[in-house]
């Protein structure tokens, strides 16, 4: 169910009242969509976030109403409207029906942002048999949610992991999974996954730090011999794994992905420095 979390959300070119989103429109139709942080009242990574936007329409053959300054003045307007320093944006384009006019809205959504006590002992995750059609575009699906959803909620488990038909294990079902083995940075290669934004810049955190990253499909048998696990997401950045189904994994202490979430909050920093208004 879709909810704006500040007073102010947008419609096309129109501000909106919080109690007039709809809490189901992402369903009707086809819904492309993006979330993105905001920090010091700058969306971070937006050029990314537009580019992927772009992506995921043409891998569905639709075409977006609006160009990539008219959605970044109005997520600006989002953003000075609320008053809001730091939080997390959706921002989507709703295609309700064949032949009608597709809509823009963007509103504030729940975000869960991790104690440092998290990061340093890591979370739990559940294993799920499930694929997505087209992993690479960013398409709001209910069945799929549900099913992540469900899974996560049985076992009190932070984020689940995707197994695919063959048994490799690709990603998180909100977010990209990385895994650790000495000083070698494993994930799955990027056709197989959804090219997360947060993933690109831990890509280059990665390379900052002089870590080796090497993209291939890992199975479930390989991973658990993996020194450590990660994954990324907009809200949690760089979350080290502790544990896999009943598999515990010593993550938070691993000194590659302490110095892979520096390198991330490094990047942030310049990109926000660059931006501020």
């Amino acid at each position: 169910m879709e909810i704006s979390y500040q007073n102010i959300w947008i419609k096309n070119n129109q501000q909106m009242k919080k109690e007039e989103l709809p809490p189901d429109f992402i369903e009707q139709g086809i819904s492309l969509y993006e979330v993105l942080r905001v920090i010091q009242g700058v969306p971070l990574f937006l050029e990314q976030h537009l580019e992927r936007l772009k992506n995921s329409a043409k891998l569905t053959n639709l075409d977006l109403p609006l160009n990539d300054n008219e959605i970044s003045q109005r997520l600006q307007e989002l953003i000075n409207s609320n008053q809001v320093e730091n939080g997390n944006i959706k921002f989507a384009i709703n295609y309700p029906a064949p032949g009608k006019p597709a809509d823009f809205y963007a509103y504030f959504v729940e975000h869960d942002y991790p104690s440092q006590d998290v990061y340093r002992q890591g979370v739990k995750t559940v294993l799920v048999h499930v694929e997505r059609p087209n992993p690479n575009a960013k398409v709001d699906r209910a069945d799929y949610r549900k099913t992540v959803d469900e899974a996560k909620l049985k076992t009190g488990s932070y984020e689940a992991l995707l197994v695919d038909r063959e048994g490799k294990v690709s990603e998180g079902g909100r977010s990209n999974l990385f895994m650790v083995k000495g000083d070698v940075v494993y994930t799955a290669p990027a056709d197989k996954v959804l090219k997360g934004i947060t993933r690109q810049m831990v890509l280059a955190a990665c390379k900052n730090q002089g870590y080796q990253v090497a993209e291939k499909e890992i199975s479930l048998e390989e991973m658990f011999n993996m020194d450590a696990i990660f994954i990324s997401s907009t809200s949690p950045k760089v979350l080290p794994v502790s544990q896999v189904d009943d598999k515990i994994i010593n993550s938070g202490s691993n000194k590659v992905i302490q110095d892979i979430m520096t390198g991330y909050d490094a990047i942030i920093d310049d990109y926000v420095k660059s931006h501020k208004l």
